[in-house]
């Protein structure tokens, strides 16, 4: 979700180029230490809260829906530019909360992970079975049978 403005690499940018004296541990230490801090506050003044933002933002575009519905023809034009700029803004608000909740996910998953759960197995199951072949066209012929498409892949890297 940070990555998607550019903002926070300039940011990251300007906080690792700022000068610290000392062994390289410390240095290392100093600057991820300040680039937190700054990361933090950005994120805050940028994307707050994402899950207060998006009710905030559609709440903004449904009340200048309601006035373009009950405005007058020549307030029209100015009307129309904020629904679209409205909309522009809750569709980025949904994306940027998409994305939190996607990689919120993502790392759970990578946390809970080992706990071996059946879950955790069952996926593993289904991505095991999805990597594989299990039909193979050649020409206008399908072929299905595991055997016969061993042999034709072999085939055809022994050709090459």
């Amino acid at each position: 979700m940070w990555l998607q403005g550019k903002s926070c690499l300039k940011l990251i940018h300007d906080s690792w180029d700022n000068k610290v004296v000392g062994c390289p541990m410390f240095i290392l230490q100093h600057k991820l230490k300040r680039l937190k801090i700054e990361l933090y506050d950005w994120n805050k003044n940028s994307f707050g809260n994402v899950d207060n933002v998006v009710p905030f933002k559609q709440s903004l575009l449904l009340g200048i829906q309601q006035t373009l519905e009950t405005a007058s023809m020549c307030d029209i034009d100015g009307l129309l530019i904020q629904e679209k700029i409205a909309k522009e803004e809750f569709d980025q608000a949904l994306h940027c909360q998409y994305l939190f909740w996607k990689e919120r996910a993502t790392m759970l998953w990578f946390k809970d992970r080992d706990i071996n759960t059946a879950f955790f197995h069952v996926v593993v199951k289904r991505i095991n079975n999805s990597s594989g072949i299990h039909r193979l066209r050649i020409g206008n012929v399908v072929i299905e049978d595991p055997k016969l498409i061993e042999e034709h892949i072999f085939y055809f890297y022994k050709t090459l």
